[in-house]
């Protein structure tokens, strides 16, 4: 396993875009030396910041040998973990305001405010979430 850190360690930033990531590099990593259990789940921890460390080592599920338990419980404090983004009307609508303060002197400017409120209007568009009126 390489060591926390260095450039081919997995690396949590605390965020819930990057927990997907670090977490498939790590059990790549732990399924190539054969890490199970309550050993999988002290290597995970090892490679978080001090902040997630406290916070994941302190989980009761820490402390028994079920890794799959364990992570069950570190993704729900992680919404939208699975890729899922939970966005609201008041994302879109943000978005909106943002840029409405905007100088927009370019097509990649107008570009960077298209695809952001594409970003979240889509979810919330297949997800039945906003009607025509808010398009």
């Amino acid at each position: 396993m390489p060591v926390h850190g260095t450039t081919d360690a997995p690396k949590f930033d605390g965020t819930t875009d990057n927990l997907t990531d670090f977490i498939d590099l790590y059990e790549q990593l732990a399924d190539d030396v054969g890490l199970q259990g309550l050993d999988r789940i002290k290597g995970i921890i090892r490679y978080l910041e001090r902040d997630d460390r406290e916070l994941w080592g302190g989980m009761l599920e820490a402390q028994v040998s079920n890794y799959n338990v364990f992570m069950k419980e570190v993704k729900v404090m992680y919404p939208g973990w699975d890729g899922k983004r939970r966005y609201a009307l008041s994302d879109l609508q943000a978005i909106a305001h943002e840029y409405t303060n905007k100088t927009m002197p370019s097509y990649q400017e107008l570009s960077n405010y298209l695809r952001a409120f594409k970003k979240i209007m889509q979810p919330l568009l297949a997800e039945d979430r906003i009607g025509k009126a808010e398009r």
